[in-house]
């Protein structure tokens, strides 16, 4: 039964012999070149690395076939995707919130192994079959100090990428989540829905033109809606901000701030899910603990959805005859592809997946990988502009020196380029920047261990120029 079909790809609903499940296989259309064999690995690689995440689709195999094509195997999300959802319904911002948290924890889990995603919008969200969200689709992700990639969807694309034609970083996939999480209450894109006669009857590429232009030269207004709070409705305008550094400083940043606003607007928060990382921030929790209906147990800590109004009830489309996958099928995906099932259509009932069931247990599907705290911040860090003002000098020290560390740095802000075209890796401890006529240049440096483990929290600093 095929799912969906992208620009490069297709997708089938598959059922796997051994172990016994239904899967989704995206299968390439075309034969693959090594260009395209080394995006399929890279994808492969990048799901690996964090699909232990409750909230990011799991991936369970890929290759190449004989005949070229490849295959990449993944967790079937029987509830569609988000893009179908907002055809015939919408959350309610409380609802949103708690949906916001859960991807936030995600994105954030990507971001702390040094993965961005690019490409956050509604049909990259999909539905398992406990109703719960998960992030998916990382076909053009690439890593946070690695070269630009080029791929976005404009209507949830932030303006500097916008305006350079592709990359991105930590700060455009806060961007369109928020433009994502906005458009679940209103069903819309941010500037489609604030701007909705000045597009008018643009339709096609003309349609995706005007958008463009709009976003490159509107701010975005504020909403006015009786039904997204002022405190909500704050929190979502500062992770679509303009420019880059007044948008929140991590994801977690984000996920925290949400639960603030949902505490205070509704009384009670949903719990972020972050391996070393509170639940709940420390300021919340003792107003949060009278909100719920019992203090948890050390095993119910590790469960999901206590706060949980209003469950999803998905109804899922007819299936048709399941054809049996062998145990060693061998089908491909390029990761430059459209969505797992941005054009299959699927019946949600309700007021939307606000409501996640509560019986999913993360005791036994812990994020691996970069332990909270063990790799530290470096120390020190400040900048300063030479006598005539024509380079910026930062230096930093390592509090815990070991062999094979390095440093990856990028500017945070104040120019009028793309961040991550201004970012590296070195062994050195110092670097010097040409300051292209700010007044100020920022940077955050992270330590990278020889095993690519990095700081959980960069360090950030400034040079004023005299």
């Amino acid at each position: 039964m095929q799912l969906g079909s992208g620009s490069e790809a297709d997708v089938y609903l598959y059922r796997q012999h051994a172990p016994n499940r239904q899967v989704a296989i995206k299968i390439s259309k075309q034969q693959m070149d090594s260009q395209a064999a080394n995006r399929l690995r890279s994808e492969a690689d990048f799901m690996g690395r964090i699909c232990t995440h409750p909230h990011i689709l799991s991936i369970y195999g890929s290759g190449i076939t004989a005949t070229g094509h490849g295959y990449t195997v993944f967790e079937y999300a029987s509830g569609g995707n988000f893009k179908a959802f907002l055809e015939h319904d919408r959350l309610t911002a409380d609802q949103m919130l708690t949906i916001g948290i859960d991807l936030a924890s995600a994105l954030f889990t990507a971001h702390r192994k040094g993965i961005i995603h690019r490409d956050i919008k509604p049909s990259n969200i999909l539905i398992n079959a406990q109703h719960m969200p998960m992030l998916a689709d990382f076909g053009i992700a690439g890593t946070i100090y690695g070269g630009p990639s080029v791929g976005f969807t404009v209507a949830w694309a932030p303006p500097e990428v916008l305006a350079n034609g592709g990359g991105g970083n930590e700060a455009s996939d806060i961007y369109s989540l928020g433009a994502t999480l906005l458009a679940m209450v209103t069903g819309q894109s941010p500037y489609e829905y604030a701007f909705v006669d000045e597009l008018g009857d643009f339709r096609g590429k003309e349609r995706v033109e005007r958008l463009q232009a709009i976003i490159l030269a509107k701010p975005l207004p504020a909403f006015h809606r009786p039904d997204i709070p002022a405190p909500v409705e704050r929190v979502l305008h500062k992770a679509m901000s303009p420019a880059p550094e007044d948008r929140y400083y991590s994801a977690l940043e984000f996920a925290r701030d949400m639960q603030r606003a949902q505490l205070e607007m509704y009384g009670h928060t949903e719990r972020t899910t972050i391996e070393g990382e509170a639940d709940i921030p420390t300021d919340l929790a003792a107003h949060a603990r009278l909100t719920t209906t019992a203090t948890p147990t050390t095993a119910e800590s590790s469960r999901r959805g206590t706060s949980r109004t209003k469950p999803l009830a998905i109804v899922l489309v007819a299936l048709a005859a399941i054809v049996a996958i062998a145990s060693g099928f061998l089908f491909l995906i390029a990761p430059h592809m459209d969505t797992t099932s941005d054009d299959r259509a699927v019946q949600v009932s309700g007021s939307g997946p606000g409501g996640k069931t509560s019986g999913q247990d993360n005791g036994n599907v812990p994020d691996s990988g970069v332990v909270a705290g063990s790799v530290p911040q470096v120390r020190g860090l400040s900048g300063a502009y030479n006598a005539a003002g024509t380079k910026a000098t930062f230096s930093w020290t390592n509090p815990d020196p070991q062999d094979g560390d390095a440093y990856a740095w990028s500017l945070v802000g104040g120019t009028g380029e793309r961040a991550s075209s201004r970012s590296a890796l070195t062994s050195s401890t110092s670097i010097a920047i040409d300051p292209s006529g700010e007044t100020q240049t920022c940077i955050k440096v992270s330590l990278i261990r020889a095993d690519r483990r990095m700081s959980d929290t960069p360090a950030m600093a400034c040079a004023i120029r005299p």
